[in-house]
């Protein structure tokens, strides 16, 4: 089966060496006549390149995805790429090319390549967390019922033997303050600036401010809204020597990554930040016209979590973070009580 960087390979070359020669023949004008722009990386990058055809709807403008295993080898890919006038790339790791190659590989045979930061912050989601799967070679992850997505105190119930009424109960403010989930805006945000600057060149503390006085501007830790990755394409733009327009992007934005799942921004967590929170969990679903897709409360979440963890098998359920609390007796037991004293106390969101 052909990846999506495979089959844009070929709609590439189409535009590129046959289209022009078509309309030569049939008289047909073609409209994209600006700058050729190619957006290369993971989850985001459609987000990026959309942005970007809306500031130059004349620009032709095509997404390559970083993500899965490519037919296509490093060097079709370069001389596809290098007949882009400008070229913006996540970073990615050999993989997902036939052969091989990454990121840095593209960069260095084609230097036009500009390098894009991919947005990651954790404040408005800190009980996130991925389970490595280390038998798979690529996207090792443990897959649950909101794809690679699992709660921190999901796992530890699990793995502490607690039932699924007692992980419940973890759910509440006593144990977000013990573990610190109100604690991490500061480190999110420094990690953010300093990456974005240090590796990639750009200043986003600006973009930062403008993001947090709109409210949860993530759907998880690594899907950002849409308004973001405008921003992102903006910036971009700006250091490759190209003026963005005023353009009111609220109008035409598409919000893509809100076909994938959908973490909750807990209630108590929310609230610091003037929100409205919940515990309904959204499952993906990218083929909105045959569906309206899925959701789950927090007992369905943890029930079908629990089943997870129970086919995977306790020698696959590996998190650092969880480990930890594991094996500190003084932060298992305090998870412990906290757990059956909230139960004790009816506190068991559902919502």
């Amino acid at each position: 089966m052909l990846s999506q960087i495979d089959k844009q390979i070929f709609r590439t070359w189409r535009q590129y060496a046959v289209e022009p020669h078509i309309a030569k023949l049939t008289g047909r004008v073609i409209r994209a006549t600006g700058p050729r722009i190619a957006v290369i990386g993971n989850c985001q990058a459609f987000g990026i390149a959309y942005a970007m055809k809306v500031m130059n709807p004349s620009a032709v403008v095509d997404h390559f995805s970083a993500i899965g295993h490519a037919k296509a080898s490093m060097d079709l890919l370069v001389k596809t790429l290098d007949t882009y006038d400008y070229i913006f790339t996540h970073d990615f790791l050999a993989g997902h090319l036939r052969g091989g190659g990454d990121s840095e590989e593209l960069r260095s045979r084609l230097p036009k390549t500009t390098l894009t930061p991919a947005i990651s912050f954790a404040a408005f989601h800190p009980d996130l967390i991925y389970i490595e799967d280390k038998s798979q070679p690529l996207h090792g992850f443990i897959f649950g019922p909101v794809g690679p997505y699992h709660s921190a105190l999901a796992l530890f119930a699990y793995r502490a033997g607690l039932s699924v009424d007692e992980a419940r109960a973890l759910f509440n403010e006593n144990v977000f303050q013990a573990l610190g989930y109100f604690d991490v805006w500061n480190d999110a945000a420094r990690e953010l600036l300093e990456t974005s600057k240090a590796r990639f060149g750009v200043d986003l503390s600006e973009d930062l401010m403008k993001w947090a006085r709109r409210g949860v501007f993530m759907y998880s830790i690594l899907h950002p809204k849409s308004f973001v990755l405008f921003d992102i394409a903006r910036r971009m733009w700006e250091k490759v020597g190209l003026k963005p327009p005023s353009t009111d992007f609220s109008y035409y934005e598409i919000h893509d990554l809100a076909r994938a799942e959908i973490f909750p921004v807990y209630p108590g967590i929310a609230k610091v930040f003037g929100a409205q929170g919940g515990y309904l969990f959204k499952l993906q679903n990218h083929h909105l016209a045959n569906s309206v897709g899925d959701f789950l409360n927090l007992p369905q979440y943890l029930t079908a979590s629990f089943k997870t963890y129970e086919k995977a098998g306790p020698e696959r359920l590996s998190n650092a973070r969880v480990d930890a609390w594991i094996a500190d007796e003084q932060t298992k037991n305090l998870l412990l009580g906290l757990a059956r004293e909230n139960l004790k106390a009816g506190l068991t969101p559902t919502l």
